[in-house]
Parts: structure tokens; C-alpha cells; sequence
């Protein structure tokens, strides 16, 4: 797939817009919710070449160029890796892991910093989500997974998402906002009780794979926790009731 943009190199300045193949992007968060991403394979799969690349041309992918000539990907991670694994398998578009491409906004081109100095800019700059898909943290930057492909399923991350579109609360821009509804709540509830007895995983979990009435329980029972005293203070809060 070709934008008819020049390439991402390691001297794209900061503000230029530019292509790239999603193999090369370098995640800033370990997990997804693979509820979203599911979603979205749906769709990219069952979109024409021109529709796919038209979509793509209005959801640029900021990335942030530096520590040891990478390209972070600080947002749209879902979108990354719905991408990739829409191209692993039956897609309209012709999409293959080799050639599968999106358009990035290069936010800063820091490829002079290295190690701590470049982690400590992302931390700083709030472009990076240093917790694994269990809500567990602050990790390591070595311990990221270094592929989009390998981005982990976390099913509160899908819960957050889940609300979010019944409009438990409104959609913001405050990095990693819809984590940090994600771990409001993980601390309050339990999302199948086979995790208790061990029969289940939670990466395993999808909430698009419950039957209709439990999910839409589920659903309801976070959805009211947004509308609770104990939510305020969060992004996109709409108000208790």
C-alpha cells in the first residue's frame, strides 16, 4: 500500500507526515484490548484497497523516532496491530504482513537520545504505558514487547472500550485514558468467576465471546460504576447520578 508520502527515515523532522510499514513500529504499551482490535480486523478485512487507504490517510499514527534507530508508536496501538494481523489473514485489500502500511506524524525526532535519556523524555512527555497486560507496574522499558504483533490482551482494557461506546463516559484526549479506566475497574470488579478457579485465563477472556445476556450484564454493571462518586476525577467523567 502506497500514500504517495516519502518514507520515515531516521531524519523525518518532527511534524512531517510520512508512511511506513507497521512491521518497523516499536510499541509504548505491552497490551490492547482484543475485544477493539477484533473489531477492527472486521472491518479492515472487509474494506476495498481505496477505502482501506482512505481510512488511513485521516488516522495517521504519531511516532516518536529515537534509542537506537526505532520508531515508537505512542497511540492508535489498536489500530497497528488490528492492521498486522488483518494482513495475516483473508482481506480485501490485498494487505500482507510484507507490505502492510500506514501513514505516521513524526511528533519529535529525538534519534540523538538514547537509554535512560530517551525514556526518561518519553516518561516525562507521557508517551509511554510502562504496565503489563495484568495492570503490573511500572515495568522496565526492556521488558515492552518490541513488535505490534506481540501487544497482549488485556480484558479491562476491552471493558473500558466496551463503556465507553454505551457512553459510560466521553472520549479524551488524556494519554492513556481508557487505561486508566481500564484499572478503575480492575480494582472493583471480576470479570468471569472460572478466573477464580483457575479454568480461564485473563488473557484468554473476551468479553465478544460471553453469551449476549451475561456481556450486556457485564456491561451494565461497569457502565454504572462510571456514573458513581468513586469515578470522578477520571477522563471523560460524565457526572454521578
Amino acid at each position: 500500500m502506497d500514500f504517495d508520502l516519502e518514507e520515515c527515515t531516521l531524519k523525518t523532522p518532527g511534524g512531517a507526515f510520512a508512511q511506513l510499514k507497521v512491521k518497523d513500529l516499536s510499541p509504548t504499551q505491552n497490551a490492547v484490548g482484543f475485544d477493539e482490535v477484533n473489531d477492527k480486523v472486521d472491518r479492515f478485512s472487509a474494506r476495498s484497497s481505496s477505502a482501506l487507504k482512505d481510512y488511513l490517510l485521516v488516522h495517521s499514527i504519531p511516532v516518536v523516532i529515537g534509542n537506537g534507530s526505532k520508531f515508537y508508536v505512542i497511540d492508535h496501538h489498536h489500530l497497528a496491530n488490528a492492521l498486522w494481523k488483518a494482513a495475516k489473514g483473508k482481506n480485501k485489500a490485498g494487505l500482507d504482513t510484507a507490505n502492510v502500511t500506514v501513514v505516521v506524524q513524526v511528533m519529535r525526532n529525538w534519534r540523538h537520545l538514547q537509554g535512560y535519556h530517551f525514556w526518561q523524555s518519553m516518561f516525562k512527555a507521557r508517551w509511554v504505558h510502562l504496565f503489563d497486560a495484568n495492570g503490573g507496574g511500572p515495568i522496565s522499558p526492556g521488558n515492552l514487547v518490541s513488535h505490534v504483533k506481540d501487544l497482549r490482551n488485556d480484558p479491562y482494557r476491552s471493558l473500558s472500550w466496551h463503556v465507553r461506546k454505551r457512553y459510560g463516559y466521553m472520549k479524551n484526549p488524556e494519554p492513556f485514558a481508557e487505561f486508566l479506566w481500564a484499572e478503575f475497574f480492575r480494582h472493583r470488579m471480576l470479570l468471569d468467576p472460572r478466573l477464580l478457579k483457575g479454568d480461564i485465563r485473563e488473557e484468554d477472556f473476551l468479553i465478544g465471546g460471553l453469551p449476549e445476556d451475561a456481556r450486556t450484564a457485564l456491561i451494565d454493571k461497569a457502565w454504572n460504576y462510571t456514573r458513581s462518586p468513586e469515578a470522578a476525577g477520571l477522563p471523560g467523567f460524565l457526572g454521578a447520578r
